[in-house]
């Protein structure tokens, strides 16, 4: 059994004004004799903020956190002494926590559970034990708070490197 372990960090647009910041965790094992499939175990997370001055009223700012935690299978499509390419899908539960704060009300939080399914592509640059790579993906999936139109979900992108563990 092989593992490594993943840091990245990037961004993602599901739309309007659902954007921002996304960081990511993975682990991925591969057991023996699997060739070019392994598995990812992936916690993310994402914040789309967003700030509007209402006239009259004041200021009323609405945070979106989403925290997947997806299983992906990994295929490798391209192994080179100094590139490698991979296609990714996966799916999981997906926590999302909105907080709502402004100048006229009191605060909220609330939180809600759904679903998310990925499917993407990793650019690899094997360097050793260390592996950087770019990882381009699309996300679908929701977690339903009412009266929120927050998606988190969408075109992602991130920049991470890999640590092969010994």
């Amino acid at each position: 059994m092989r593992y490594s372990l993943a840091l990245a960090g990037g961004g993602f647009y599901g739309g309007g004004f659902n954007r921002g910041p996304q960081g990511s965790a993975q682990l991925t094992l591969t057991p023996p004799g699997w060739g070019r499939f392994s598995i990812d175990v992936e916690l993310g997370w994402r914040l789309a903020r967003f700030r509007e001055d209402i006239p009259g009223t004041g200021v009323a700012v609405s945070a979106l956190h989403s925290m997947p935690l997806l299983a992906v299978g990994r295929m490798n499509l391209v192994r080179m002494a100094h590139l490698g390419a991979d296609v990714r899908v996966g799916v999981g539960p997906l926590l999302a926590l909105h907080h709502l704060s402004s100048d006229f009300s009191a605060s909220s939080v609330r939180s809600a559970v759904g679903w998310e399914l990925l499917a993407g592509a990793q650019l690899r640059f094997p360097l050793g034990a260390l592996e950087p790579f770019l990882d381009a993906r699309v996300g679908f999936g929701e977690a339903n708070i009412p009266f929120v139109l927050g998606r988190s979900t969408g075109v992602q992108g991130l920049l991470g490197v890999r640590y092969q563990l010994p």
